[in-house]
């Protein structure tokens, strides 16, 4: 069997990168002005996660790809620690890898980690209906992120077990204790990092024409842009719905988000407890997603993947409904009504979905639902000795949708080929 070369070891990409990171590090911070410095964010579009990408091809020289897919039946659930029993490349990957890094020069703030993980568990049924109604579907409008998307064929084909996948990594980060040590987050982050490495080689391989357009499949700008959606999206979408969150509040969740960034590769080469390559605060993140929409959201015409993504991600929230006579009599509206509010005219129209015209005192309850949902749980939790009531149906809610599906874990797998991507979920 030939062996295939690590593209990662060929001297031009070697010197590319290697100057790439060496003016990363060189760059004074600049404050928000770097958010919208374009060619900043183009060098962000040349690198991708070297550590991930290098233990990759360890592994594929370590073991041979026959027994490639083997190993990683290992990582299989990403809530479970990993065992002993594996290869030096993984061990060293992951030692490093789960480390807590430092934020500005300083070691994390675990009230505010906290803080960020409380706001989420208390406030989960609103926060799961803005990822799915608006961070989800508003970042289907790039095709740099919807093409690498619509290879696996598990967002077109099986839309409610790749999304709720997404779903459960949200929880590990956000849940309590998921930064502790072997907490789940931490756990989650390598397996993640690598999936990625695995999809670089895919796209590298299978869509040859992908980096000329669009810079490093699943580069650091991407990830950086995807994360916005779990933090800065899901604050502002809470924020449209009327959910009671002070400034403190805001900030902590998203200080949460901001660690994980970090962890997951977003910053320079070498160099993990640098946050330069992340925004400080939800004022940042506001610039810094309002520059990556003008980079890279293009309308439905131009994006006909995003379109069935989008498509795809409305036929999931449908099957999710009660399944009742109300749904006879409309109820198929509702997931439409949310996602045009919450993303705006301008953003659903590059859906690709039908306008809701009219229906005014519907949309206007819809609107309100929410924050009056809020409001009484907020009341029964005043009187709720343990504190915890509120919390701890959401979990319980959200842990239901995914042991439906999966039996209570989901399978993070790291792709070798694209068969392998085909049954990432």
């Amino acid at each position: 069997m030939k062996e295939e070369s690590n593209p990662l070891s060929s001297p031009d990409h070697t010197v590319r990168f290697h100057r790439l990171s060496q003016e990363m590090n060189n760059l004074e911070s600049g404050g928000s002005q770097r958010w919208t410095n374009h060619p900043f964010l183009d060098q962000l579009r040349q690198m991708g996660d070297q550590l991930a990408d290098e233990c990759f091809w360890e592994l594929k020289r370590y073991l041979g790809k026959d027994d490639f897919s083997e190993l990683f039946k290992k990582l299989n659930s990403n809530d479970q620690p990993l065992t002993e029993d594996i290869p030096r490349p993984l061990k060293e990957f992951i030692y490093q890898t789960t480390k807590r890094p430092l934020v500005n020069g300083e070691p994390i703030d675990c009230s505010r980690i906290k803080g960020g993980q409380k706001v989420f568990m208390t406030h989960a049924l609103p926060s799961a209906l803005v990822l799915l109604t608006k961070s989800l579907p508003e970042g289907y409008a790039a095709p740099n992120l919807s093409k690498v998307l619509c290879l696996s064929d598990n967002l077109t084909e099986r839309p409610y077990r790749r999304l709720l996948g997404v779903l459960q990594m949200v929880i590990n980060v956000s849940a309590v204790g998921g930064f502790d040590p072997k907490g789940k987050a931490i756990i989650t982050i390598p397996k993640i990092r690598l999936l990625h490495a695995g999809v670089r080689h895919i796209v590298q391989t299978h869509c040859s024409s992908y980096e000329k357009h669009h810079g490093v499949p699943v580069n650091i700008e991407d990830l950086l842009g995807t994360v916005m959606g779990f933090s800065y999206l899901v604050i502002d979408g809470l924020k449209q719905l009327d959910i009671g969150l002070t400034d403190e509040e805001a900030e902590d969740f998203f200080y949460l988000w901001r660690v994980f960034a970090q962890m997951m590769g977003i910053h320079p080469e070498h160099n993990p407890n640098s946050a330069l390559f992340v925004p400080a605060n939800l004022e940042e993140a506001k610039i810094f997603y309002e520059t990556y929409k003008s980079r890279h959201f293009v309308e439905a015409s131009h994006n006909p993947e995003g379109v069935l993504l989008a498509k795809a991600n409305l036929q999931m929230l449908n099957d999710l409904l009660p399944q009742t006579p109300l749904r006879r009599l409309g109820l198929k509206i509702v997931p439409r009504m949310y996602m045009e509010e919450l993303m705006g005219r301008e953003g659903y129209a590059r859906t690709g979905l039908e306008p809701i015209r009219f229906l005014y005192l519907t949309k206007w309850v819809l609107r309100h639902l929410p924050g009056v949902w809020t409001r009484l749980w907020n009341v029964h939790d005043q009187f709720d000795p343990s504190k915890h009531f509120h919390e701890n149906v959401s979990r319980i809610f959200f842990q239901h949708l995914i042991n439906v599906e999966f039996g209570g874990e989901v399978t993070f797998r790291i792709p070798d080929t694209l068969v392998e991507l085909k049954k990432l979920a």
